[in-house]
């Protein structure tokens, strides 16, 4: 399956963010009762610019001269994979979603503090503010 369409919208999205970061995870898992889950449901958002199935996961776009699209997701569990189901790993979703890097969740803490080191600070919700591909007027 291309993911072609997923790495077109977040190159959209950064080049709408300038030299700004956009952090978007994706949606908890849902206890249903002590061991049982719901089944995962993505965010919308996240889905929209990563097409990744899988929870426990953040997608990091970093804006400027050299945009970035960061993926940080749940490590390769071999023995978690015989309950929870197939996991990608930071390796193979970074190949498979055409990321430009991928990390294990745990790192998100310590590279957020590298990515947003002398930026300003904004907060919004810029997919919020795109409309068919193209930012959308104040006024809609």
């Amino acid at each position: 399956m291309s993911h072609a369409h997923f790495v077109a919208r977040r190159k959209r999205l950064l080049k709408t963010i300038a030299s700004g970061v956009a952090i978007v995870p994706t949606a908890p898992e849902v206890i249903r009762n002590r061991d049982a889950h719901h089944p995962f449901r993505f965010d919308s958002y996240f889905w929209y610019l990563t097409g990744f199935p899988e929870p426990e996961a953040v997608v990091v776009l970093i804006g400027g001269k050299k945009p970035k699209s960061i993926l940080f997701c749940r490590e390769k569990h071999e023995e978690r994979e015989i309950w929870d189901g197939y996991r990608y790993g930071p390796k193979a979703a970074k190949a498979a979603f055409g990321f430009d890097a991928a990390y294990p969740i745990e790192q998100l803490d310590k590279k957020l503090a590298e990515f947003l080191v002398d930026r300003a600070t904004r907060c919004g919700t810029p997919l919020a503010t795109m409309r068919h591909g193209t930012p959308a007027s104040p006024g809609r």
